[in-house]
């Protein structure tokens, strides 16, 4: 015998206890809204709308949806931070590869500089070992009585001295007999002479 059970209506499960979220609710129900406004009345037409909305997609997929914008945002502004920073690193560089050309310039003049003093120097301890060979020859004698030290100051200095005494001594020699302070005696005869005007 056949026992027909009597289907009685299924009542729909309150807010509270199907879990529903009126939040998600509402959102779908505006998004209908708009979708049946713009002339979309089917069931597809109203899931394609739904659809584009991301009201489809379960919680799960909606939070990890979520978390990868999150991240996506994040790593824009990790990009812009890091673009930001290789500018700044890009002009730190600029300023060095300046400043390297400047201190190289000046490392070069310096250098050229060093190179000719060097040069000078060198030109300068050859002509000291000339003039002491000049003043103090191995193979003959010296031109000045003592040793030499360091220095050849004091040989310039005996050297000048000497000079200056005997230019001295020159102009005693050289000076006319009339500027001599030596007093003349003439004798009688002489004297005789004079006064005669050498007439006899």
């Amino acid at each position: 015998m056949t026992t027909q059970a009597t289907q009685q209506p299924q009542e729909l499960p309150r807010r509270s206890e199907s879990g529903m979220h009126t939040r998600a609710i509402n959102s779908a129900a505006g998004v209908l809204l708009a979708a049946m406004e713009q002339g979309r009345q089917t069931p597809t037409g109203l899931a394609i709308a739904l659809d584009a909305a991301c009201l489809l997609n379960s919680p799960e997929h909606a939070a990890r949806i979520a978390a990868l914008e999150a991240d996506r945002e994040a790593n824009d502004r990790e990009y812009e931070q890091a673009t930001a920073r290789i500018a700044e690193l890009e002009a730190e560089r600029e300023k060095l590869v300046r400043w390297h050309s400047e201190d190289t310039k000046t490392i070069n003049r310096l250098v050229a500089r060093v190179e000719r003093r060097q040069a000078d120097l060198i030109a300068l301890r050859n002509d000291a070992l000339a003039v002491r060979g000049s003043l103090a020859p191995a193979d003959g004698p010296r031109a000045v009585p003592f040793q030499l030290g360091e220095t050849l100051a004091p040989a310039v200095d005996w050297l000048i001295a000497r000079v200056a005494e005997l230019k001295a001594r020159l102009a005693e020699y050289e000076r006319p007999a009339d500027e001599d302070p030596i007093t003349f005696t003439l004798t009688p005869a002489a004297e005789q002479l004079a006064e005669t005007g050498g007439a006899e």
